[in-house]
């Protein structure tokens, strides 16, 4: 027995960045309509195309082998027609009508704008789905007209109003609007024309959804004050009707709206502040006869995805609690209850047996799709990864808590490489900075690579973090170089302490890790090298240079000129006479969340304090590193810059 346990772990290889980004990963599961076949889309990252392979499979929920159902390596976003006959894709940005007998594909747009999300109606004969197009436009050829003018004339921009740009693009003029047409062809027609987003930017799930009647609902926000503004609504979109608010009376904002299949309620989860992305957000639903409203809260923790029983009798939602999804029964008045003893995750479907029908991934093993029955354990029914991660050994996890200076739980995810030798401590602090290191995969930051490469790493879910409570998430706003930065110390201090860590290495970040690295290079040098991704360097150039200015007025309590102490008090680059610590700073130029010169302005002033530092700069990249190639450099150059310093100083 020992000495077949000594052979298994010889042959164990170790978890490399090249074995991550072969991985393949499902997502949008979605059940047919009788109940036999779930569809998820399965990506591959590509790096001789250096663009990510993605195609549809269907998996048997009862026994059989899955079937890959397109082989262009283009598509994505697959819905069953309500006869459970027909998958609408969006292919190569188009969307393609298939038969599941797999006949021939049919293409339903040629838009010169593209197609995308799209969904059909309740009774099949029509479809609606989103598109960017120029608002003063009312037909195709126009959008080619502007298209073609723009990318012949000047290269100039005329900019009138916020959101100019967004996350990684500029929005040149366009509109996202609301299409619809018939599954027989034809033109499609604009639901939603005007200078306004329909669906506005969220990132929520679907913000569109027909009726039973046919008609549409669909999220949106005034453009007037969109780029410091989160209060969006839901609208009713009736034919030849001026779109009707629906939750006018609301002003937070209110999403995913998920009409019963009966027609006879509404869901959907909202928002009360404006302002605050990060409000929490609660289930509310609406007795469309009675107009009677009911407001769900998951012990202060938000809700997250929606999705009806196919009886109207009851609703699950998604949502996070002590860095694990779990889902939740709710009975039509309210009451909820855990729908299985074991946690699960936001990305699911049910299935007409009332099963559920998920995409389940931890930090120590890749993406695979499960089937859950109420009350029940996951059932795995797919298996994508085995050939590859035959052999593979990504260590283990495990939970840490440690406790906060005003008596908070606060809990870490402990990674350890394969075959737990003595290494040292890697401190990786995650983004939001209202996120979580959840028990969930990533290609970006990978905790079990990390691990892989012979380190123990500990990943924080400090004041701020989701799942632990409204009043916790809340404490880091106006606060975000205090309790934050306390809470990683202290967890720091607790994982020196556990078994086989050799002594402290490096700490890494991005987004808000960024900014705490950056603020860390300036009130601590414990940390033996630092690597701050797209980090906040410089907080009122920040302020003037971001998209999101409900973000920062927020979280510093106004813009700079109202309360210039909150911005000078935790703008890191006022404590540059501070930095002593080897740093790498990574930056995308197409970052607009975090502009390419707050990067730019952390690596100069460690450049001119001398202290040893390196600048990884992405031309082509926003505010996270997706290209393959680009990937496959970021890991290299990470994990290398942590190596030469933790490792050295054994």
């Amino acid at each position: 027995m020992h000495s077949l346990l000594l052979v298994l772990l010889l042959a164990a290889r170790p978890f490399t960045p090249e074995e991550l980004l072969k991985t393949r990963r499902a997502d949008d599961v979605r059940v047919s309509p009788d109940g036999n076949w779930a569809s998820v889309t399965v990506r591959q990252k590509n790096l001789e195309s250096n663009r990510d392979d993605k195609d549809i499979w269907l998996l048997p929920l009862h026994g059989g082998e899955a079937r890959q159902f397109t082989r262009n390596g283009k598509s994505e976003h697959a819905r069953w027609s309500p006869d459970g006959r027909q998958l609408l894709i969006t292919r190569d940005s188009q969307l393609w009508l298939y038969t599941l007998d797999g006949g021939d594909a049919r293409q339903l747009t040629v838009l010169s704008t593209g197609a995308d999300g799209g969904i059909f109606s309740p009774d099949g004969h029509n479809i609606a789905f989103t598109s960017d197009v120029y608002p003063q436009c009312t037909d195709d050829k126009c959008n080619e007209g502007v298209a073609a003018e723009r990318a012949h004339g000047s290269k100039a921009r005329v900019i009138d109003h916020l959101f100019a740009r967004h996350w990684s693009e500029w929005k040149e003029g366009k509109r996202t609007h609301l299409f619809s047409m018939s599954t027989l062809g034809g033109n499609p027609r604009d639901t939603t024309p005007g200078d306004q987003d329909w669906p506005s930017f969220g990132l929520g799930g679907e913000d569109y959804v027909f009726n039973n009647d046919n008609t549409l609902l669909v999220h949106s926000k005034a453009p007037a004050h969109e780029a410091w503004s989160t209060n969006g609504d839901l609208f009713l979109i009736e034919n030849n009707k001026a779109p009707h608010n629906l939750t006018v009376q609301n002003t937070g904002d209110d999403s995913q709206p998920r009409p019963s299949p009966d027609g006879r309620m509404l869901a959907w989860v909202a928002q009360q502040r404006d302002g605050y992305e990060s409000d929490q957000w609660k289930l509310r639903l609406k007795d469309l006869p009675g107009n009677h409203l009911t407001t769900v809260d998951f012990n202060s923790n938000d809700a997250g995805s929606i999705v009806w029983r196919r009886d109207s009798k009851g609703l699950v939602v998604s949502v996070t609690e002590n860095a694990r999804v779990w889902l939740e029964s709710v009975a039509l008045d309210g009451s909820h209850k855990r729908f299985s003893p074991a946690p699960l995750s936001g990305d699911f479907d049910l299935a007409p047996d009332g099963s559920a029908v998920a995409v389940l991934a931890g930090i120590t093993h890749p993406p695979e799709v499960f089937a859950v029955a109420p009350d029940g354990q996951p059932r795995r029914i797919s298996h994508f990864n085995d050939e590859q991660y035959a052999g593979l050994d990504l260590g283990t996890a495990e939970d840490l808590w440690s406790s906060s200076k005003d008596g908070a739980k606060i809990h870490s995810w402990v990674v350890r490489p394969q075959g737990n030798p003595r290494a040292p401590l890697l401190v990786l602090i995650h983004g939001g900075p209202q996120g979580s290191w959840e028990d969930a995969w990533s290609m970006r930051w990978n905790i079990a690579a990390f691990a892989a490469r012979g380190y123990v790493v500990v990943a924080t879910d400090f004041h701020g973090s989701i799942g632990y409570g409204q009043e916790f998430k809340e404490e880091i706003s106006g606060d975000w170089g205090g309790m934050p930065y306390d809470d990683i110390m202290r967890a720091t201090d607790a994982a020196l302490k556990l078994p086989n860590v050799s002594g402290i290495g490096c700490a890494a970040g991005a987004s808000f890790g960024g900014f705490m690295i950056d603020w860390i290079a300036g009130h601590t040098d414990r940390y033996k090298c630092l690597v701050s991704h797209d980090g906040v360097f410089d907080l009122v150039s920040e302020y003037g240079s971001t998209e999101e200015l409900w973000f920062p007025e927020w979280e510093f309590r106004g813009p700079y000129w109202i309360e210039g102490g909150q911005y000078d008090k935790f703008s890191p680059s006022h404590y540059v006479k501070n930095f002593r610590t080897p740093t790498l700073v990574v930056q995308g130029e197409l970052d607009y969340r975090v502009p390419v010169e707050q990067g730019l302005g952390m690596f100069t002033a460690l450049q001119r304090r001398g202290v040893e530092s390196r600048m990884l700069y992405f031309p082509d990249e926003g505010h996270w590193v997706l290209k393959p190639k680009n990937s496959q450099l970021w890991y290299r150059t990470v994990l290398d810059w942590i190596d030469g310093h933790a490792k050295a100083a054994k």
